[in-house]
């Protein structure tokens, strides 16, 4: 076995990636579930708003509270409409971060990682090198070496039949 590898660090990483895969999943549905139930609540919450505000509208006497209650019912809107979207956004970066640290590399042993392997491939290419190089040997021993045939020379090459020049027509 190579010095240094571990058989154990490679199988506690991929143990490692596997939940941390799992925890990412888990971190993504509550994010996507807490987004919902946010959005609902605010759809719901000024949808009620709204129905209410319209039914004071048709039961006011002067157009003016009517439209002093519209116009408070609008800045309740913009307001609550400002929170969810700082909310999600805060919700959003919260994800991000805890992404962030559950996808982080471990550097040192990725890099221990691909030494070890580097070095079991080396070590293996170096083991088939010198099977091939003591079959070379017993092949050499049993046959003596005969010598190489010359190449056939090659045969020239052709010319081209020459072309015969065209006559050129002047024009009368």
């Amino acid at each position: 076995m190579a010095k240094g590898f571990d058989p154990g660090k490679f199988q506690s990483y991929f143990k490692k990636v596997a939940d941390n895969n799992v925890k990412a999943f888990e971190a993504q549905t509550r994010y996507f579930e807490s987004l919902l139930r946010r959005n609902a609540m605010l759809m719901s919450e000024l949808a009620s708003s709204r129905i209410n505000g319209l039914k004071e509208m048709t039961a006011s006497k002067d157009i003016s509270n009517a439209i002093k209650n519209s116009s408070a019912i609008n800045h309740q809107t913009q307001e609550k409409m400002q929170q969810l979207y700082e909310q999600n956004l805060a919700a959003w970066e919260e994800l991000q971060a805890e992404l962030k640290e559950l996808y982080a590399v471990d550097n040192a042993l990725f890099d221990q990682m691909q030494n070890a392997t580097k070095k079991l491939m080396d070590n293996a290419k170096d083991k088939v090198k010198g099977m091939t190089g003591k079959k070379a040997a017993k092949k050499a021993e049993k046959k003596p070496a005969a010598p190489k045939p010359k190449p056939a020379a090659k045969p020239a090459a052709k010319k081209a039949p020459a072309k015969k020049p065209t006559a050129v027509k002047a024009d009368a």
